[in-house]
């Protein structure tokens, strides 16, 4: 007697659709456009990630912008490095949430709210799963069983629940990685990204440049339109009128995937391998050959992908990187590793030149290829290195989930079309045709 499993993958080829049959029934496969661009299917007055232009339907390669409520990103992080005090992810997350600059007391109220909304009474540092992404998604939905009124659609309260989840987060995520309770920020002095990059490294002390380096990779991560597929996740599951514990687990479930926020880990390995590999005495002809070996997947993880080279979006800069580099830049003089920091900017530049080469693709570094970088300077574990994206983003999350419940009001329900066989049990049962469809459908599958 065959098993369950046996008689599933004798039924595998029941599931196969030919990529074929997507542009013949015109669908979108995977919300893109047959250009490359994504498909609109929602407003948002949160963010915008510009990195092209459109011209007679291609592409245009212009230099990226990340547009934070109508701020550019690069403004954000000047601003907050006006200040001695490492505060700027703060200043984004009210951003995000609220929809405008904080004064100088809404601030103060802000950083005490998210270093004290924390509910850590149910918190269980030990799991059976090995992912802390995984874990992360108990805890938070372990939070509606807490809450008093989880189901509200009050707006101001959802806000509230929200500022309770980003503050809780953190503490979720270095507790179960250090297998130790924590029940409260270490410094009740320090920012948001101070306190987590002291408990990121089991309290170690940090320079100014590293904890500059830990809230400007915050501020970067914080948001990123609502077109991504965690935001989109979130925004799809907000839209049925679900409390907001459920959309933001949806979202970690979403990030954890190796397409998505999964794809820092890979970065985090390969920039690992490379320091390992490769020395400033290596030539810019050896570090295209060794791009070539990683797209012939013959060196690397064997994907077949050079991770942090190539973005969706961005076509000609991601100003991500380009922010986040010039921070790593600093890091490594301080630390002595300006060289190696070269050496990453060469490979850089050999990849992008070998992705023209080999597949006449106009690419550029993604923010994924320097965070691993910066992450290996400050001596985070790579285990470590989503988990903090999810962190980051949960205020873009949380921002999204608001303006959904707020002003989209609308059931997200997409449509897919059967491609399927017809089967007869009954001579009977075959059903009427639907008028002004069975043409189309003989002539597409003929």
């Amino acid at each position: 007697m065959k098993t369950l499993k046996e008689i599933y993958l004798e039924c595998e080829d029941g599931n196969y659709i030919e990529s074929s049959l997507y542009s013949a029934y015109r669908v979108k496969q995977g919300l893109r456009n047959d250009n490359g661009t994504g498909v609109k299917v929602g407003l948002t007055r949160i963010c915008d990630v510009v990195g092209y232009r459109m011209v007679k339907n291609h592409k245009k390669p212009i230099d990226g912008q990340l547009i934070y409520r109508g701020y550019q990103i690069s403004d954000l992080v000047r601003l907050a490095k006006q200040d001695e005090a490492i505060h700027g992810y703060e200043i984004t997350a009210f951003l995000l949430i609220f929809g405008r600059l904080p004064k100088e007391d809404e601030l103060k109220s802000f950083q005490f709210t998210i270093k004290h909304a924390f509910n850590v009474d149910l918190l269980w540092q030990k799991y059976q799963t090995t992912n802390l992404l995984n874990a992360l998604q108990i805890e938070i939905l372990k939070l509606f069983g807490t809450d008093e009124d989880p189901e509200t659609d009050r707006l101001d309260l959802r806000m509230e629940k929200g500022l309770s989840i980003l503050s809780s987060l953190p503490l979720f995520v270095f507790s179960v990685y250090s297998n130790q309770k924590i029940t409260a920020y270490p410094l009740p002095a320090g920012g948001f990204a101070e306190n987590i990059l002291w408990m990121a490294r089991n309290h170690k002390p940090y320079t100014q440049q590293e904890a500059r380096v830990m809230d400007v990779l915050l501020m970067l991560h914080a948001d990123h339109g609502g077109g991504n597929n965690s935001t989109f996740a979130n925004v799809v599951i907000s839209s049925t009128g679900t409390d907001i514990y459920s959309c933001i687990s949806a979202a970690i479930g979403s990030l954890k995937g190796p397409k998505h926020g999964g794809a820092a880990g890979k970065v985090g390995l390969q920039t690992k391998l490379l320091l390992e590999t490769i020395t400033e005495e290596t030539s810019d002809q050896e570090l295209e050959e060794l791009c070539e070996k990683i797209l012939r997947r013959e060196w690397g993880d064997g994907s077949g992908l050079i991770y942090g080279i190539g973005h969706a979006i961005y076509t000609k800069s991601d100003p991500r990187c380009q922010l986040i580099k010039e921070e790593c830049r600093k890091l490594a003089s301080e630390k002595g590793m300006s060289t190696v920091f070269e050496t990453m900017n060469r490979f850089e530049k050999a990849a992008v030149a070998t992705m023209k080469k080999v597949k006449n693709a106009d690419v550029c570094a993604n923010v994924d290829f320097y965070s691993g970088f910066a992450y290996a300077m400050l001596g985070i574990d790579q285990s470590l290195y989503v988990p903090l994206f999810a962190i980051s983003r949960c205020a873009g999350w949380v921002a999204h989930h608001l303006e959904n419940r707020q002003s989209n009001r609308k059931l997200i329900r997409p449509a897919n079309i059967y491609v399927g066989e017809h089967h007869e049990i009954f001579e009977d049962s075959t059903p009427d045709p639907i008028p002004g469809e069975v043409e189309e459908v003989i002539l597409i599958k003929a």
